[in-house]
Order: structure tokens, then sequence, then C-alpha cells
């Protein structure tokens, strides 16, 4: 069961303070409770507050890094150059890169009802457009 608390002030919604349960509100309902600056009080923080804002920035964390090799190879498929993407994420290119490749290759290769999460054409496409500028996968 999902643990959350209220503070003693009830004009503060309610918030996680649990990694678990804040990971259960998923992605778009933590980005809009990150994004609510009423749910955060400023002054006279609490063990509530500052409990709750971590389990939150960490599950958002969680979700948004299970995504970003999926916006990676959207860009890329939708013919964003390599360079722009590193620019969009603020790493560099081998890091994009090891990010896309360790989830475009579990997608390839795992099959749901015959049909690959992605096609081996979509994997050869972003891949060539990685080496293109020079990205390779580093030995690990």
């Amino acid at each position: 069961m999902a643990r959350k608390y209220r503070r003693p002030e009830s004009d503060v919604p309610e918030r996680p303070i649990t990694f678990r349960a804040a990971e259960n509100l998923g992605a778009f309902e933590l980005a809009q409770l990150w994004a609510d600056r009423t749910a955060w009080p400023i002054d006279e923080r609490t063990p509530y507050d500052e409990l709750s804002e971590l389990a939150v920035m960490s599950a958002l964390r969680t979700w948004l890094t299970r995504w970003q090799p999926i916006a990676i190879h959207s860009a890329m498929l939708a013919g964003a150059k390599p360079e722009a993407i590193m620019a969009a994420m603020g790493i560099g290119l081998d890091v994009a890169f090891q990010r896309w490749h360790e989830w475009a290759t579990r997608q390839r290769d795992f099959l749901i009802n015959g049909k690959p999460g992605i096609t081996h054409e979509e994997y050869d496409i972003v891949a060539r457009r990685f080496a293109a500028v020079g990205v390779r996968l580093l030995a690990s």
C-alpha cells in the first residue's frame, strides 16, 4: 500500500514520502506535482516536506531515465542530428549512444507475438546515424 502523509496544514496537497508511493503515481502526475509550486513550501519545512520532495524527485528521475532512450530513438528517426541530441541532453554523444544502444538492443531482441519492440531497420538507421559522426559501441 502506498504511504502518503499530509502536513498538519491542509492547504498543502497530500504528497508521497516513499519512492514506491511516488513511482506509483506515474510519470505525468509526478511531473505535475513537481511543477506545482504550491505543493512545496519554502519556509518552515518539515521532515514530511523534505521526504516528499526527495521521493518525488527520485521517482521522476527514474521515469525520465527509462524514457530518455525512447526520446533519443524517436528524435533520430525524425531526422534530428546526433549533435542536436547531444545538445538537447547536455551530455556527450558517446553517453547518448550508450543509453540508446542499451535500450535499443533489448527492444530489437524483445518479441511480443513475434513482433520486436523496434525493428532491425529502425535499429540500423539510428546506429548508422551515430556511426556517421564517429560514435561506436564502447567496450565494456
